[in-house]
């Protein structure tokens, strides 16, 4: 349910909010993205006096998309507004290319990762960014229009991880009026985004369905949340269900794959069977988006009529062996990511599955060094060094999506088979490498 704030308890209601986001407590540096609409220079506003009261740096970010003349003009006014209450801000350049559909994803998605990497560069590690209630509400009716499940008409998350970066949104059940009081309160002006009122737009559209809805007897928008939050708390009790199903019956190697008994799903119901199927199939395939309707037909080909024995979706791929269901990456998956290492950064994300970290960060990292999979070429490198047990024990699926670190052609590091220093991987003690198992969903034993 929806807050019913004043603009006077605004400010506590939103130190409450993010002090509960926080639960390592409160970062050294935060940054805040910034379009210059009025939900999110009301959460920079916000963010500064929290900030203040906590000895937090914080760095405004906002985007010159370039899709509108007054696109550099507005950046500059938003720094300029910014700066004068003494929050630095830095003005972040998309110069394309720009595709003629699907702009405004587009640069969403240029938004996200400029901002990133500003804020990875910078050793930022949380993001705030200013949807509020109606945008979560629009969101909703727009995944409703095209039917989505349970998972995603629960809409935005308060807090998602993005690789090293977390973004939060601590405005998600504040309307946009509190805030717009709010700025009036501190007499701070906004700009006003001229494509929130295009009706070409799906999402300007949408919210004008929202305002209809809002006149249906009984309706009103405090009503519509309501509805929300019911349908966010069933789906967080099924992903604890299927989190505890998981922890339970599957066996997760630290080497990224899963193997579950062939009969584990058979007295679910088909709701937490699929939620089940679709965290196994994300963990393992790099966290790609698993389309519902295709997840669907695996589920009733493989476990429902048991027609097939195999299925690939979203880069993962489930296969039945003697001894259950194997969930992998994609055999043969093109593409796998290929990160030189510098010096200056200790930990990074590879292909959203595994973290790799240096254990002695203040050393200067040997020059040419990369992160990639093993591939065929590595994996026999390998072979000519391993116990053959060891190897053994490894399904064959898995093997060449592995990742290893690399110099000159030939592997020098690959801590996930190897703990101990030899002469042919002499930096295995330096690197460790953890399987990213689930990291979205709640642990039910905590």
């Amino acid at each position: 349910m929806p807050e019913l704030l004043s603009v006077s308890r605004l400010p506590e209601f939103f130190s409450d909010t993010l002090q509960g986001m926080l639960p390592e407590g409160p970062p050294n540096r935060l940054a805040v993205a910034v379009s210059g609409g009025s939900d999110s220079m009301a959460l920079v506003l916000l963010a500064k006096d929290w900030a203040d009261r906590n000895g937090i740096s914080l760095t405004a970010l906002t985007v010159d998309h370039g899709l509108r003349t007054s696109s550099a003009d507005e950046a500059i006014q938003v720094k300029d507004w910014l700066e004068a209450r003494g929050i630095e801000t830095r003005i972040l350049h998309w110069t394309g290319p720009y595709p003629k559909t699907g702009v405004q994803e587009a640069a969403r998605n240029a938004r996200y990762q400029l901002m990133e990497e500003t804020c990875l560069l910078a050793g930022i590690g949380a993001l705030l960014l200013g949807h509020q209630l109606e945008d979560q509400l629009e969101t909703l009716l727009m995944r409703l229009s095209k039917g989505s499940g349970l998972e995603g008409l629960t809409a935005m998350q308060r807090v998602r991880e993005r690789g090293r970066l977390r973004l939060m949104r601590p405005l998600l059940t504040v309307r946009r009026e509190i805030l717009r009081n709010y700025l009036q309160a501190e007499k701070q002006g906004w700009i006003d985004d001229p494509s929130n009122e295009n009706p070409i737009y799906t999402r300007t559209r949408v919210g004008a369905v929202l305002t209809e809805m809002q006149q249906l007897p009984g309706s009103n928008i405090e009503a519509i949340a309501l509805s929300l939050a019911r349908l966010q708390r069933a789906c967080e009790s099924l992903d604890i269900l299927a989190r505890q199903k998981i922890d339970a019956h599957c066996e997760v190697s630290p080497l990224g794959f899963i193997r579950m008994p062939e009969m584990a799903l058979d007295d679910c119901p088909d709701e937490l069977a699929l939620r089940i199927l679709s965290a196994s199939l994300s963990c393992v395939g790099g966290g790609q988006r698993i389309k519902l309707s295709a997840l669907e037909q695996l589920y009733q080909r493989l476990f429902k009529d048991r027609s097939n024995k195999s299925g690939t979706i979203s880069g993962a791929q489930i296969h039945k062996t003697g001894m259950g269901w194997l969930f992998c990456r994609e055999p043969g998956r093109a593409g796998l990511p290929v990160i030189d290492l510098n010096t200056g950064q200790w930990e990074w994300f590879w292909d959203n599955r595994f973290i790799v970290s240096d254990t002695t960060p203040g050393t200067p990292l040997p020059t040419g060094l990369s992160l990639r999979a093993m591939g065929v070429d590595g994996w026999r490198q390998l072979q000519e060094d391993a116990d053959s047990k060891l190897f053994s024990d490894i399904p064959a699926r898995v093997r060449h999506s592995l990742p290893a670190l690399w110099s000159e052609g030939e592997i020098v590091a690959a801590p996930l088979l190897f703990s101990e220093k030899s002469s042919e991987f002499g930096h295995n003690q330096r690197f460790n490498m953890q399987f990213r198992a689930f990291y979205w969903m709640t642990d039910p034993n905590l």
